[in-house]
């Protein structure tokens, strides 16, 4: 009798052949018809892209030139880039053409010089402090005597008069500004809040450009002072208009900063700001509130430019260098246009070939956000139907840069470049789906259609019969051969290793007490894993039939793991094995069936136990990721092969590799991990890599305090 496998795939063949293969025939002959007048229409719609993004190219590219060539003219002939009038012509030419980010020069040595840049703040390298000019003799006396006076026999009256004397002998007015800071300083010191005031005052209007000796302005320094004083005299709201008043300055590039003298003064006001803000209410305050607020909101972009800005000048300047030496020999050649990666950015930029000089060459750092937000988006918006097209612009690493919707349903079309790659970004194309009835009817060859719709549906509803019982009956057969076979030696190796402990003990062949202690703990180790074997099986059984309840309540999730740790580390620490634990101090609670969780976690540290090869250490971690939490379990074993990662939940799943088939297993563990993960809305994922070993982790949602209520 032939075996019912057997049977099942000679019915599949017959059916193939009898029905089948002739269906088959029938429908080339209707396809055929179909798809000559499919690649008709195809080649229309690829003609009718090909001509849009033409005009996209030429429409983007004709603004380039326009602007590139206004730039030629004004700075065709200038090799440097400090000529004042040149430098006002710039302003002018970025101020009218908002596609121009910066006007940079790049000198020959290569170093990148930015004549006009209006940046927040620059960079640190770019800001000395200014050579100190030297005090006249008998002002430097004064100032060390001041200094004496106020530091080492603290008499402050003393220290302010020579401080004045310093004042008027000196003419320089970083020198003046100092002089005036520190009596200042020590006016306040000595409770004279008026006089100090007074003399702050006069420190911003008189010196507030002038610099200390490590460069920093006295102009913010003296604000910072003057808000202290205020808010030490009891006048809050002053010290709190003084400090809003500094930072919108700041904002508005009063004076020239490098970025950390920028991000300590930002910090200073920010902070003082906030001491202010909580105790102080009424509509003045209010109204300082709303114009500190509209200077955070102006700050954003400049702060962005600044960063984009200092980022291409110190790092764009070798790539630039390289692209014009690589192109030298040909003029014809010149990289007119380059697009820049670094920093995670791409930088758009011009080198007008009209503007070189034998001190370098000028250029321009184009602005991206612009040609895309205010050109491109404006042109794909006018001339694509949106009806019968979707679209979607990415980036030279396919990040999506605009989108006409969220997400694409109709299949890609046609993908293009911007003539010239520049902007080295890609156009993608997606036509909507269109009624199938109507295209071919008003084409002439229905008679195609109903053919093919027809022999499709017998042909689609025969086969789908067949391959599903044979399908569903092989399935079957195979699964619960595995099963099994699987589960039968994993009772069979700890039942076969219980009895035979089991009749040395009661046969007393045990010499000694700490061999019998042995024999024990192996005893209970093995009916552990026949208890989790059963207990895996039956609970993957009750998930997958629905029969399985979960009892949810608030569990501390750091205590649950270190008694299942410790638990786990007694029963095989004598194998050498070491779980270290790293639990993070005030773990946020999480809703879960404590048994379910506990059983998942365990069968992550029997999994990676078993796996873990020649390394005996097993690392099992808790942390809090924002609104998760996530338990980790890391082996240093043989690991999965990357071919492998998306199969080791599936039920029954046992590696391929010899090593793998050799250690005790039934396939069920991981199973019943994700689906404990499911059931508590968690996510389970693994990273691995062949010979470092295997990383689990658990990322379950933390409790709220509106869960707690």
């Amino acid at each position: 009798m032939e075996p019912p496998l057997l049977r099942r795939r000679k019915l599949a063949l017959l059916f193939l052949l009898g029905v089948g293969l002739p269906s088959l025939a029938l429908s080339l002959l209707a396809l055929r018809g179909i798809q000559n007048e499919l690649a008709l229409l195809e080649q229309r719609q690829l003609d009718e892209y090909r001509a849009l993004t033409d005009q996209i190219s030429d429409s983007l590219l004709g603004g380039l030139d326009r602007v590139e060539a206004s730039a030629v003219r004004v700075v065709a002939g200038h090799g440097t880039a400090s000529e004042p009038g040149l430098m006002r012509t710039l302003d002018s030419l970025a101020a009218q053409h908002p596609l121009i980010d910066v006007v940079f020069f790049l000198e020959e040595e290569g170093r990148i010089r930015l004549p006009t840049a209006n940046l927040l703040f620059r960079a640190d390298a770019a800001v000395e402090a200014p050579e100190p000019s030297p005090w006249p003799p008998e002002a430097a006396r004064e100032m060390r005597r001041g200094q004496e006076e106020e530091f080492q026999r603290n008499s402050p009256s003393t220290a302010i008069a020579n401080y004045q004397r310093a004042l008027d002998g000196a003419s320089d007015p970083d020198l003046r500004g100092q002089a005036l800071l520190a009596m200042t300083r020590v006016q306040r010191k000595a409770g004279q809040l008026d006089r100090a005031l007074t003399s702050c005052d006069n420190l911003l209007e008189e010196y507030g450009g002038a610099r200390t000796g490590e460069g920093m302005p006295l102009g913010p320094v003296a604000f910072l002072e003057k808000g202290s004083m205020l808010l030490a005299g009891g006048d809050s709201l002053r010290a709190l208009g003084a400090l809003v008043e500094l930072y919108g300055r700041l904002v508005a590039g009063e004076w020239e900063l490098g970025k950390a003298q920028y991000e300590f003064l930002t910090g200073e006001v920010r902070t003082s700001l906030e001491d202010l803000a909580s105790a102080l209410d009424g509509t003045a305050a209010d109204s300082l509130a709303g114009a500190f607020e509209a200077a955070q909101n102006r700050e954003i972009p400049r702060r962005e430019k600044a960063e984009r800005t200092l980022l291409f000048q110190e790092n764009s300047s070798q790539d630039l260098v390289g692209h014009i030496r690589a192109e030298s020999r040909d003029p014809e050649a010149f990289p007119r246009r380059i697009s820049l990666d670094s920093g995670g950015q791409t930088f758009l930029v011009s080198l007008l070939d009209g503007g070189m000089t034998e001190a370098g060459v000028w250029g321009l750092l184009l602005d991206g956000g612009y040609i895309r937000e205010s050109i491109l988006l404006a042109l794909l918006e006018a001339r694509v139907d949106t009806s019968s097209t979707e679209w979607i612009v990415r980036g030279r690493d396919g990040r999506t840069i605009l989108a006409g919707s969220a997400s694409p349903s109709s299949p890609l079309v046609m993908n293009a470049t911007i003539a010239g790659s520049f902007p080295p970004w890609l156009l993608e194309f997606y036509q909507r789906p269109q009624n199938p009835y109507r295209l071919f009817l008003a084409s002439g060859q229905s008679v195609y259609l109903y053919m093919f719709l027809a022999i499709a549906v017998i042909l689609g509803f025969g086969l789908v019969l067949t391959v599903r019982t044979i399908t569903r009956e092989l399935e079957l057969a195979r699964l619960k051969s595995d099963f099994v076979s699987t589960v039968s030696h994993e009772f069979k190796s700890p039942l076969t290793s219980i009895r035979q402990l089991s009749e040395m003990l009661q046969s007393g062949r045990v010499p000694s007490e700490e061999r019998r202690q042995r024999y024990y703990d192996i005893l209970v180790e093995q009916s552990a894993r026949l208890s989790s074997l059963v207990t895996n099986v039956l609970d993957l059984a009750r998930i997958e039939e629905g029969r399985k309840e979960f009892r949810f309540e608030t569990v501390d999730l750091g205590s649950l793991i270190a008694d299942l740790a410790g638990g786990i580390q007694h029963r095989v620490g004598y194998e050498g094995y070491e779980i270290r634990t790293a639990i993070q101090e005030m773990l946020p609670p999480v809703r879960a069936d404590p048994e379910a969780l506990r059983q998942a976690i365990s069968n992550l540290l029997n999994n990676a136990i078993q796996y873990s090869g020649e390394s005996r250490q097993v690392n099992l971690e808790a942390s809090a990721e924002g609104r998760s939490v996530t338990v980790t379990v890391q082996d240093f074993g043989m690991g999965i092969p990357e071919a492998e990662i998306g199969r080791v939940f599936d039920r029954f799943f046992r590696g391929s590799s010899e090593i793998t088939q050799s250690v005790r297993g039934s396939g069920l563990g991981l199973t019943l991990v994700r689906e404990i993960a499911e059931a508590h809305g968690a996510v389970v994922d693994v990273e691995s890599e062949v010979g470092n070993g295997s990383t689990f982790r658990i990322r379950l949602p933390a409790m709220t305090e509106a869960d707690h209520g």
